[in-house]
């Protein structure tokens, strides 16, 4: 049996682990109290955050070994950049300056990683070597770790979701270059598209499943928090309501616009279909309204796992954190 590796994804309203062990792939997903996380999926309270952590580490019998973390867009900046060829001493110096237009405060606060890519036929040797960049806070980082250790997890790796993404396409193996996700996530809908070992585009729309919460909740006379667990579950049959329907076709026309865009980008682009990932990946509704309107084939993120045994659409991006061999 092979070695144990852990995955982890902090959403705005769920906490995604994968536990990969040898050629067998295990997914959970537990619902985040109430505020203990922003919008964005920053811890707001990090002492009750690794109490939680280990509770649920303790509650779904985590084996040990090493973890890795999948972080947000909003919390670490990752791009695709074309650098000089230098030593590594001076890459890592000047790095920082390609993050001068985003980040915020001095660079020595920020730490810069990079992932060098195969050269591709519009790269060339006078045009430098391309790399897909990284940049987080040290003080974000450091405190992941800390709120890992106070759970009993050991953090080795953190990285930006996108790398997460390339690391599960790459451990596919033979076959399919062009890989298209869409993130149904709670606060926004993400599509990012990789090619080969690198992201080819990625966009963001400001609509998901809290837009569906705010329908729920009007209409039943709860909270956006409750009426979560009620969607989820189509209580009273809130699901058939037109304003929930209205919402899908939004974001899948949405959704339609960006692709649309892209293969207009890339007349070499071939999408053999699109990967539906995230908690909204779950509901048949948004799932039909996106196949009907995209016009692509809705393909099984289990298929880039080893044996799932279940649905691994909402877990994807830890899978992918804990396929970087740890």
């Amino acid at each position: 049996m092979g070695k144990t590796r852990l995955g982890f994804d902090i959403g705005s309203s769920s906490l995604k682990i994968a536990v990969l062990r040898g050629n067998e792939a295990r997914m959970e997903e537990i619902r985040l109290p109430e505020n203990m996380v922003d919008g964005t999926g920053a811890i707001i309270l990090p002492h009750a955050f690794a109490q939680f952590l280990k509770q649920t580490k303790k509650e779904l019998s985590l084996p040990r070994g090493p973890a890795a973390l999948a972080l947000p867009p909003s919390q670490v900046i990752c791009r695709l950049v074309t650098m000089p060829r230098m030593t590594t001493e001076q890459l890592l110096l000047n790095l920082p300056y390609e993050f001068s237009d985003f980040i915020q405060g001095v660079a020595d606060q920020y730490h810069c990683d990079y992932a060098v890519c195969a050269p591709a036929g519009e790269d060339s040797e006078a045009q430098g070597v391309p790399m897909m960049a990284a940049a987080a806070a040290k003080q974000t980082l450091a405190e992941y770790a800390r709120m890992f250790a106070q759970a009993g997890l050991r953090l080795k790796t953190v990285l930006p979701q996108e790398m997460a993404l390339i690391q599960l396409c790459q451990a596919r193996g033979a076959g399919a270059e062009e890989f298209c996700f869409v993130d149904l996530g709670h606060q926004f809908t993400r599509i990012t598209v990789v090619w080969r070992d690198r992201v080819q585009a990625t966009r963001q729309i400001a609509l998901g499943g809290r837009n569906l919460d705010t329908i729920v909740a009007g209409e039943l006379g709860v909270d956006p928090f409750l009426s979560n667990t009620y969607k989820a579950t189509n209580f009273q049959d809130v699901l058939t309501l037109p304003a929930v329907a209205e919402v899908c076709e939004r974001i899948a026309v949405e959704i339609l616009k960006v692709i649309n865009f892209y293969q207009f980008t890339y007349r070499s682009s071939n999408l053999s279909g699109v990967y539906l990932v995230g908690g909204g990946a779950s509901m048949d509704l948004l799932r039909r309204s996106i196949e009907n309107t995209v016009g692509l084939p809705l393909l099984d993120p289990a298929d880039l796992l080893p044996e799932a045994g279940q649905s691994a659409s909402a877990g994807i991006f830890a899978a992918g954190a804990a396929m970087g061999g740890n």
